[in-house]
């Protein structure tokens, strides 16, 4: 999934109390991303915890019709022409206005973030002599891909991890995988507790919100006692949805009354194979939605919530999910091992196991004890280790800790 912006109403309950850190002196903090919904999504109401203590924010993307919102959550903003696609001239351009802007406003601290901002922000930081410099790890692009584009892409998320003083990787398995592939030096990548890249809303994604689901699913024609299959996300090769919908044509002929809820759009790259997307849109059992601005009423509606992914960072939809009381079945890919505890908040196949995933699912199906035991354990657990106001915290306490000693 995409992550969903939380808004600024997070910010009076997560902003800390005045305390004697107060009386430090604010440290002018720079964060690059890519595009504006980077920003928004990665960032909501991190940005507002910041600058409520004792960090003056900027923030650097491309210009979109986004502008307007970011600055309205009481940051600066600059823009850089910004593309996520490989565009030399317009990369050099884009490079070039980072290295002025960096060079000009002499930040505190920099934070790159997202491929392609992370490696021309390091490249431009380093040129401009930006010192210290933090570069967040959101996923390893290069796996599973060959070739030039392969070449390429691991050479991107090396060179901000070696430019960095400092990465932080959003979830052990991705930091381990990336020291591996000697894409970053152990010494310098580390995770913040258990990891996630903005934690999660617990009142937005709390169990009572699951009420509002039988409403959506009287409006989507889904029965009561129907058993909904969700997945919320990119619908692309790489989430698993050719497996998914292998695994729903099984499931759907051995339950009658299953239901699958596909909240999310396809993208022209990496779009699923044709006999996937045919299925998809043809069976009467699947209700694809698209994207949705706000996904927690439709995934008040599920009864499992499945990501049979590749590749990720730290998916967060799977933490959302378990802060519902969910129960989820993922894949045991980088990044979404790191999301679920197996056998206790949910279940984990293979990465392509389409079979696998069947059974996982069955499971969950025809046991309602064991979705409300799994469901019930994923809140305690999401509770206890990624609440948004715990990791905006622990970023705020690693943050004052580079401003001091580099």
């Amino acid at each position: 999934m995409q992550p969903e912006q939380t808004g600024n109403s997070s910010v009076a309950d997560g902003a800390a109390a005045p305390t004697a850190a107060d009386a430090l002196p604010m440290i002018r903090l720079c964060i690059i991303a890519t595009i504006g919904k980077s920003i928004q999504v990665l960032y909501a109401g991190r940005l507002e915890y910041f600058a409520a203590n004792g960090f003056d924010v900027t923030v650097v993307c491309a210009s979109s019709e986004l502008d307007d919102a970011i600055r309205a959550r009481g940051v600066r903003l600059f823009t850089v022409p910004f593309t996520r696609a490989i565009t030399p001239l317009q990369d050099l351009r884009a490079l070039f206005r980072l290295y002025r802007l960096l060079r000009r406003e002499q930040f505190d601290l920099v934070e790159v973030s997202t491929p392609k901002a992370a490696l021309l922000g390091s490249v431009a930081g380093r040129l401009a002599r930006s010192r210290p410099m933090v570069h967040v790890l959101h996923g390893l692009a290069y796996q599973g891909k060959r070739g030039l584009l392969g070449w390429f892409l691991r050479a991107s998320t090396r060179i901000p991890c070696t430019l960095s003083d400092v990465t932080i990787s959003v979830s052990q398995s991705a930091r381990d995988e990336a020291c591996r592939d000697g894409i970053a030096d152990p010494a310098r990548i580390c995770v913040l507790a258990a990891g996630s890249a903005n934690g999660v809303d617990l009142v937005r994604f709390a169990p009572q919100r699951r009420a509002s689901g039988a409403e959506l699913r009287h409006k989507h024609d889904i029965s009561p006692d129907g058993l909904v299959i969700g997945f919320v996300g990119r619908m692309t090769r790489d989430k698993g949805i050719d497996e998914l919908a292998g695994a729903f044509r099984a499931l759907s002929a051995e339950y009658p009354k299953a239901r699958l809820l596909l909240v999310g759009d396809y993208e022209h790259r990496d779009r699923p194979a044709d006999s996937t997307v045919e299925f998809l849109s043809t069976n009467p059992s699947v209700r694809h939605v698209g994207w949705q601005t706000d996904a927690v009423s439709f995934m008040a509606a599920m009864d499992v919530l499945v990501l049979p992914t590749y590749r990720e960072g730290f998916p967060t939809v799977l933490l959302e999910a378990a802060a519902l009381g969910i129960p989820i079945v993922t894949t045991d890919a980088t990044g979404a091992c790191d999301a679920v505890l197996n056998g206790v908040t949910g279940l984990t196949v293979r990465v392509g196991d389409s079979e696998g995933l069947r059974e996982a699912v069955a499971r969950l199906l025809r046991d309602p004890a064991l979705r409300e035991t799994m469901g019930r354990a994923g809140r305690h657990w999401v509770s206890e280790h990624f609440s948004q106001q715990q990791v905006w915290q622990l970023q705020l306490e690693e943050y004052r800790r580079l401003a001091r000693q580099l």
